[in-house]
C-alpha cells in the first residue's frame, strides 16, 4: 500500500498544471461553501439568541392564554410554584412576565403598544435589558429600572414616533384583568435599542409590580420564563416541569412560541443547500473532466502495466489514490483557510450600511452579518468531497475493467 501511495503521489505531479487547477477548484469551492454556511449559521444563531433572550428557553403559560393571548388567562406567580421550579437541577434562571396591550399617548401622538412587565433584576440573566439602554441623548442619559420602579423604558423608535423624551410623562390606557379599566401616568426613565425594528417601534418595559398594579393583576403573570442550564437537556427539563405544574398550565419552547422564525430558517436552509449543490456540481464536473483526460492520456501506459503483470484491481487502486490525493489536497487547504477566515469573521461581524442596512431593519434583523464557527461546518466538507470522489471513481474503475491490452498498447 505504501508503494502504491508513493507511485500515486509521483503520478499526480507529472502534470502539475492539471493537478493544481483541479485542487484549486476544490479549494475555492470548499472555502465558498464554508463561508456561506458560516454566514447562515451565524445569522440563525444570533436570531435564536435574540428570541431566547425575550422568550426564555421554555415558557409556562395557561393553556387558554396560548389560544387567545388574553390577560384574563394568566398564571399564578406564587412563591411556592416558583420555588419548585427553581429547585429543578436543569434550571438556571426563572422570571415572570406580564404582557398585554395598551394605548400610549404623549401630546398629540398616540399608538398601540405592547407593555411588558418584568423584574429588572431578573432580566440581567435573560434579555440583558440593561445592555440595551440607548446612549445619552440631549444631555440626559437613560436610567435602568428598579424592581419597584413606577417608570418605563420605551423603544427608541417608539419614543421618536411619540416625540417623548427622558423624564417626560407617558399616558397609558388599556383594559385590565377581568375587564377593569386600566389607566396611568408613567415617567420615561430611558430608551432601549432592540435588534428587532418591529419590537423597538411598539414595546414598553415597566417593572412587574407596576404592570400588575396598572392591569389590576396582583400576583399574576402571563408567562413564567425559564432559562435552561443546558440546552441539550431541554426536553428532560420540560418533562420535569410538567410533573410540578397544575393541569391547566402548559410548557412551550421558543420554537412553538415563534413558529414563523422556524419556518423562515428551514426555508433559508433549503435555499442554502441549493446554492451549495451548485458549488459541488462544479467540483464534480471539473474532477470528471480531469479523470477523462487522465484516462485518455494514460491508456497506453495502463495497457503496458497490465501486460507486465499488474492486476486491473491494483491499477484501478492506484488511480483511486491519485484521485483522492488531488481532492484531499484542495479540501485540506480549503478547510484550513476557511477555518481561519470564519474565525476572524466570527470575532469581527460585518456591519451593513446604506440601503442594505435599511432593508435588513425593515425585516426585523440587525444590520450586521454574523458568522458561526460551529464544528459541523468544517467536517461536512471533506465528507461531501469524499462521496463525490467515490461516485466519480466508478468511471476509471469501469474503464480499467474493460481495458483490452492489445488495443490499449496500440494507443
Amino acid at each position: 500500500m505504501n508503494s502504491f501511495l508513493k507511485l500515486a503521489w509521483r503520478n499526480i505531479w507529472r502534470n502539475k498544471t492539471r493537478t493544481l487547477l483541479t485542487a484549486s477548484v476544490v479549494f475555492i469551492t470548499v472555502v465558498l461553501s464554508i463561508v456561506m454556511t458560516s454566514e447562515q449559521y451565524g445569522i440563525y444563531d444570533k436570531m435564536i439568541d435574540n428570541i431566547i433572550e425575550v422568550t426564555g428557553d421554555l415558557q409556562i403559560q395557561n393553556k387558554a392564554y396560548w389560544e387567545n393571548k388574553s390577560i384574563n388567562d394568566a398564571v399564578a406567580t406564587d412563591t411556592e410554584l416558583i420555588g419548585k421550579i427553581k429547585k429543578l437541577p436543569d434550571v438556571s434562571g426563572v422570571t415572570v412576565h406580564l404582557e398585554s396591550f395598551a394605548l400610549a399617548s404623549h401630546l398629540e401622538s398616540t399608538k398601540g403598544v405592547i407593555v411588558a412587565g418584568v423584574m429588572p433584576s431578573d432580566e440581567e440573566g435573560f434579555s440583558k435589558l440593561r445592555n440595551k439602554l440607548s446612549k445619552p441623548s440631549n444631555g440626559k442619559s437613560s436610567a435602568y429600572l428598579l424592581d419597584d420602579d413606577e417608570g418605563v423604558l420605551v423603544g427608541e423608535k417608539l419614543a421618536n414616533f411619540l416625540k417623548v423624551g427622558i423624564n417626560d410623562t407617558l399616558v397609558l390606557i388599556s383594559q385590565g384583568y377581568h375587564g377593569i379599566s386600566a389607566a396611568g401616568l408613567f415617567p420615561v426613565r430611558g430608551f432601549i435599542k432592540l435588534p428587532s425594528v418591529e419590537l423597538e417601534s411598539s414595546l414598553i418595559y415597566m417593572s412587574l409590580p407596576a404592570a400588575q398594579k396598572f392591569y389590576g393583576a396582583a400576583d399574576w403573570g402571563t408567562s413564567i420564563l425559564i432559562k435552561a442550564a443546558n440546552n441539550e437537556n431541554e426536553e428532560q427539563l420540560r418533562s420535569k416541569l410538567a410533573e410540578v405544574l397544575p393541569a391547566e398550565y402548559v410548557v412551550k419552547d421558543w420554537k412553538e412560541l415563534q413558529p414563523e422564525i422556524v419556518q423562515m430558517i428551514d426555508s433559508d436552509v433549503s435555499s442554502g443547500y441549493f446554492m451549495k449543490g451548485i458549488f459541488y456540481m462544479i467540483i464534480t464536473f471539473i474532477i470528471f473532466s480531469t479523470l477523462v483526460m487522465m484516462m485518455y492520456e494514460r491508456r497506453k501506459e495502463f495497457g503496458v502495466m497490465h501486460a507486465m503483470g499488474l492486476q486491473k484491481s491494483r491499477l484501478s487502486a492506484i488511480v483511486f489514490i491519485e484521485l483522492l490525493l488531488i481532492t484531499l489536497l484542495g479540501t485540506f487547504f480549503g478547510v484550513g483557510f476557511g477555518y481561519v477566515l470564519t474565525s476572524i469573521l466570527n470575532q469581527n461581524p460585518i456591519p451593513l450600511q446604506g440601503e442594505m442596512a435599511k432593508m435588513m431593519e425593515e425585516y426585523g434583523f440587525e444590520p450586521i452579518i454574523f458568522f458561526s464557527n460551529s464544528a459541523d461546518i468544517f467536517y461536512w466538507q471533506p465528507i461531501i468531497v469524499f462521496c463525490i470522489t467515490l461516485v466519480l471513481y466508478l468511471f476509471p474503475w469501469i474503464t480499467i475493467r474493460k481495458l483490452k491490452i492489445i488495443k490499449a498498447m496500440r494507443g
